[in-house]
């Protein structure tokens, strides 16, 4: 299957932002140190990558295993002069959430670099059509900073997306708004902000170790990373540093505004039973005068039989009756404040 192929892209750098791309007959004909320095894009998916990665690769056999595990978390870690460097990015797939992020794994020693990966990613195809336009980074180092640059960079339009859709749900809260309207909206606005709070917290969970792992890449002194990317590194720190900040907000935010929601679906029913208690206490004494006068028990007040007033004007003086209780007790809920 096309999907199972070993090799993505590999390419061997000639030090001006070019180079020659290599093929998978080619890797597996030579040494590694022959293709040096080299960039290899595997597909982790595939069997005969990676008993290559195992076996023939020349790449420490614990690094191997740590590149081959089944769930990884962001890190760094040295094995003499190379170093494993787990990586996350937002999932750009289509059918796929942003937040369920893939993994990039990496090995970077002085020869160039090794990647893997099981999902697609599409700013590591930008960098390789740079790389083919003759635009692209000179060195293998230079492409691992790259791959930080690009990685980090992508989450910004994400973040974006989710503090719009935070600026719009607090907006609609804000907004006076009817009570049954609240009610049939509250639904709808958790589930967003339910999703929301989701994803951010997806997301925080591997940004903090990611800017740790970042942090003790730019701490070591490997030969093949020169002093002049410190700066680009120090600056991925800090955008990642942003990127932990603004999901804390909208995480942060998006809890305020659910229970702001909530609070606001408990007013309205609240307000309901308000009224429907007002309008059972408004009724229940005139229900008892009806009831009373409506009985077919003969001797009643009011009635032509009655031994007590009796007269044929008792339907007459009954509403007249149930007008002035209505009036009295319209009086006493307005006294207290019930309307």
């Amino acid at each position: 299957m096309a999907a199972a192929y070993p090799l993505i892209h590999a390419w061997r750098f000639d030090g001006t932002g070019g180079g020659k791309p290599l093929t998978w007959s080619e890797i597996q004909g030579s040494s590694v140190v022959k293709l040096q320095p080299f960039w290899l894009y595997l597909n982790r998916n595939s069997d005969t990558a990676t008993h290559w990665l195992q076996t023939r690769s020349g790449v420490d056999g614990s690094a191997a295993k740590a590149l081959m595990a089944s769930e990884t978390r962001p890190r760094c870690t040295r094995f003499k002069d190379g170093a494993v460097l787990l990586l996350r990015s937002v999932n750009e797939n289509e059918g796929h959430d942003f937040h369920d992020m893939v993994a990039l794994r990496l090995w970077v020693d002085a020869t160039g670099i090794v990647s893997l990966r099981g999902r697609r990613m599409y700013f590591v195809e930008e960098i390789y059509r740079s790389l083919e336009s003759g635009h692209g980074p000179k060195t293998p180092a230079e492409l691992l900073v790259t791959f930080l640059e690009r990685l980090t960079a992508r989450m910004e339009p994400i973040l974006e997306h989710m503090r719009s859709q935070i600026e719009e749900l607090e907006n609609y809260t804000l907004t006076e708004r009817d009570p049954y309207e609240a009610r049939r909206d509250g639904p709808k606005v958790r589930q967003q902000l339910g999703r929301l709070r989701v994803a951010a917290v997806a997301m925080r969970r591997y940004l903090s170790p990611q800017r740790e792992a970042i942090s003790r890449l730019m701490s070591e002194e490997f030969p093949w990373m020169g002093p002049e990317y410190k700066p680009r590194l120090h600056e991925v720190i800090n955008e990642t540093m942003r990127h932990m900040e603004d999901l804390d907000e909208i995480r942060d935010t998006a809890g305020i505004i659910q229970d702001s929601v909530a609070n606001a679906i408990n007013e309205g029913l609240n307000n309901l039973l308000f009224k429907l208690t007002m309008m059972s206490a408004f009724f229940m004494p005139l229900s008892f005068v009806v009831g009373w006068f409506g009985s077919n028990v003969s001797g009643l007040y009011l009635n032509t039989d009655s031994t007590w007033f009796p007269t044929e004007q008792g339907f007459t003086m009954e509403g007249v009756v149930l007008v002035v209780i209505g009036l009295i007790e319209v009086w006493v809920f307005k006294r207290l404040r019930w309307l």
